[in-house]
């Protein structure tokens, strides 16, 4: 296979890019300037040695002096002036960055997808492990150490979608003895949200909304 076919397919794995999209970024990049393709190319090799993933929300974050430690801790899981006490899930990145925008003040988690609807183990395709052991630890002792605050809610913050709804469903099913035993509350956003959207592409004002009327 060619370097252009070869790259068409990189491109390809994006999400939401189908081959005609992709074989336009080949052609973009094939007359730029040289010194614009190698500007790109370093800053993705860059992205392995420059981000790192945090160990508590599991959210890629560019590092720097403050997050070198041990612990790999993003700036939102180390600030002192968030609301430790309540928890909102998310399905990607991406949605922390829409969901920030809307003035919420609380702690992350992301799940890294959402669960497919014939899937026989839904812990293969989400952080669904890690979730649980995070919220036993977290309601049952101060987050962190470094605070009074131990979890008092989790928001289940996903998409308005047929696999959003899933798997709502399915984590509504783990975590309610959890929050049941441990004396937090578990909510879900109000319908601010419009059917068959994502969090990720939801404006700030709407984002509010389904944040002020969760359940």
């Amino acid at each position: 296979m060619n370097p252009i076919d070869q790259l068409t397919q990189l491109f390809e794995r994006f999400p939401g890019i189908g081959p005609r999209q992709a074989r336009r970024f080949v052609q973009f990049l094939l007359v730029e300037r040289a010194g614009y393709r190698n500007e790109l190319a370093e800053h993705i090799r860059l992205l392995a040695s420059q981000t790192s993933q945090c160990g508590r929300c599991y959210r890629w974050f560019a590092k720097d002096s403050r997050s070198a430690g041990a612990d790999k801790k993003c700036s939102i899981c180390s600030s002192t002036s968030r609301d430790a006490g309540i928890l909102f899930i998310v399905e990607k990145d991406a949605d922390i960055e829409s969901v920030e925008r809307s003035g919420f003040k609380g702690l992350y988690f992301v799940l890294g997808g959402t669960i497919p609807l014939a899937a026989d183990e839904p812990e293969k395709h989400i952080r669904l492990i890690e979730l649980l052991a995070r919220l036993e630890s977290d309601a049952s002792s101060p987050y962190g150490g470094r605070t009074s605050v131990s979890l008092t809610e989790v928001i289940l913050g996903l998409s308005a979608t047929t696999e959003g709804d899933h798997t709502r469903q399915i984590l509504q099913e783990k975590i309610f003895p959890i929050a049941a035993g441990l004396s937090f509350k578990l909510s879900s956003l109000g319908r601010g949200l419009s059917t068959g959207s994502e969090l990720e592409y939801a404006d700030p004002d709407t984002i509010a909304s389904a944040l002020s009327s969760r359940n």
